[in-house]
């Protein structure tokens, strides 16, 4: 019986350590590998920033545009979508949600490339845009918008992993 119960507990605890290992390896991959991209592109011209600053209504001291640090795309990115407010992500209506043209107010002079609309088998319509504020189409984000009222459904980001 002894046997059966230090048989149970190893059982157990390998269990326990296993799963703790799938949890933290992704974990611990992320943080190691979080600046990356650092390494594949270069940050954002000064210009670039005081245009996002201004058209973001970000403060001097904000983090982003008080000149402090260098700044790259990415750091950009929740400003953005806090702006902007994708309906889909922040469950609101659409109403709510920024417009096409509020978006190319803001970012439009990133904007590279759009995709023609497309329809979904349920009928719903979209289209979208990509936007690349370096300029270098490492970092670009991904705007999707609902047609016809053009309102911003869903944003992503993507990066280029080139491994050199």
């Amino acid at each position: 019986m002894k046997q059966l119960q230090k048989i149970a507990f190893a059982l157990t605890l390998f269990c326990f350590v296993a799963l703790l290992l799938l949890f933290l390896i992704p974990q611990v991959n992320f943080a190691i590998h979080r600046n990356d991209y650092k390494k594949k592109t270069t940050p954002l011209p000064k210009e670039t920033v005081e245009i996002l600053c201004d058209n973001f209504s970000l403060e001097k001291e904000d983090k982003l545009c008080n000149g402090k640090k260098e700044v790259y795309a990415p750091d950009f990115f929740r400003t953005i979508n806090s702006d902007f407010k994708p309906y889909e992500e922040y469950q609101i209506e659409s109403s709510e949600s920024a417009t096409y043209e509020e978006v190319q107010e803001k970012i439009g002079a990133f904007q590279f490339k759009c995709e023609p609309t497309v329809t979904t088998g349920d009928g719903f319509s979209y289209f979208l845009c990509s936007y690349d504020l370096r300029g270098d189409r490492f970092y670009t984000i991904v705007i999707f918008f609902s047609y016809p009222d053009m309102a911003v459904f869903r944003m992503t980001s993507t990066s280029l992993v080139y491994d050199y």
